[in-house]
């Protein structure tokens, strides 16, 4: 049965779902409008939520090329979901299952998986926690956990999409990237293999510009390190200049995919009875970079039997 769990402390609050380890809703205090763009159903999130909205992405955040990778010598053959290739863990990823709560407060709730060995093609059984807490100012914070019984890959992401001001457009909010560098990509928004500055582009958001302002399709992922980080460093930071509420972003992870949401189609209504439509939300998924397994010159995401996967990323909200 799914579950809605509310979390809350100082003036900010969460609504996780049990079905796929979604954040549906975040509430800061002054406001009425969500931060975050969830579904009004909440059958949607136990029919698969396939737009991965505030879901927990799993074992693999974004795509492999053609659904294939080899690791320690063996090949593996992954279902494919998007085209030829397999995107977000597959048509039965972590986002579609039904996740249980092993520890819940008023201010944290913790969930956790069992992912079997073979699990939408991939090598060994993964435990796998997701600890949905809110810290002081206003942070939301979220810690995932893995370990596995063979080697296998793990790169967990959550699919935030952000709308700080609960307008039909994101395109006005203010966009500032702690990245110099990018993946270009092609016709299948898988990426070409290079790692490009952003120097001189129109993916150089350092300075901080509008989302408007971004290439068009933006759905790319932006180079924080070579590495993931012991603790969270800054990446991101989104500003909403009607409501005046602004999002830092910092996390563990070596990259961070950027999706404008143009995909969405207005099919699924959204808090307050709204279609969530095209460009009215930003995906901003701190993870692994894309089709890593493939790509032995970027950071790896591979999991060894004895060792403990950890993802720790913080939303931290103000103003307004």
């Amino acid at each position: 049965m799914t579950e809605i769990v509310t979390i809350a402390k100082d003036g900010l609050s969460a609504e996780i779902v049990t079905a796929g380890a979604a954040v549906r809703a975040v509430h800061l205090v002054g406001h009425d409008h969500s931060l975050v763009v969830g579904a009004a159903d909440l059958e949607h999130y136990s029919a698969g939520n396939r737009e991965y909205l505030g879901g927990t992405i799993g074992r693999f955040a974004n795509r492999i090329a053609a659904g294939r990778f080899t690791l320690e010598g063996r090949p593996h053959e992954l279902a494919c979901n998007d085209g030829p290739n397999h995107l977000h863990g597959g048509p039965g990823g972590f986002s579609t299952r039904p996740w249980s709560i092993v520890d819940r407060g008023p201010d944290a709730v913790t969930l956790a998986l069992v992912s079997a060995d073979g699990d939408e093609g991939y090598p060994g059984e993964i435990r796998v926690t997701a600890r949905f807490a809110i810290l002081p100012d206003c942070t939301l914070s979220v810690t995932y956990e893995a370990t596995t019984d063979r080697p296998t890959l793990v790169n967990l992401t959550t699919h935030f999409y952000f709308n700080l001001d609960g307008s039909d457009d994101i395109r006005g909010h203010r966009l500032t990237l702690a990245s110099d560098r990018y993946l270009p990509i092609d016709v299948d928004a898988l990426p070409t293999g290079s790692v490009d500055p952003v120097e001189g582009t129109a993916f150089d958001f350092r300075a901080g510009k509008p989302v408007g302002e971004a290439p068009d399709p933006l759905d790319h992922n932006f180079c924080l390190g070579s590495a993931p980080s012991p603790e969270p460093r800054f990446c991101a930071r989104l500003e909403a200049e009607t409501s005046g509420i602004a999002l830092t972003v910092s996390t563990t992870e070596p990259g961070l995919q950027v999706y404008d949401g143009a995909k969405l189609d207005g099919s699924i209504v959204g808090h307050g009875g709204r279609p969530i439509v095209s460009r009215s939300a930003l995906a901003l998924e701190p993870q692994g970079w894309p089709d890593s397994p493939n790509r032995p010159d970027f950071p790896q995401v591979r999991l060894q039997p004895g060792d403990t996967y950890r993802h720790h990323s913080l939303y931290r909200f103000s103003g307004g």
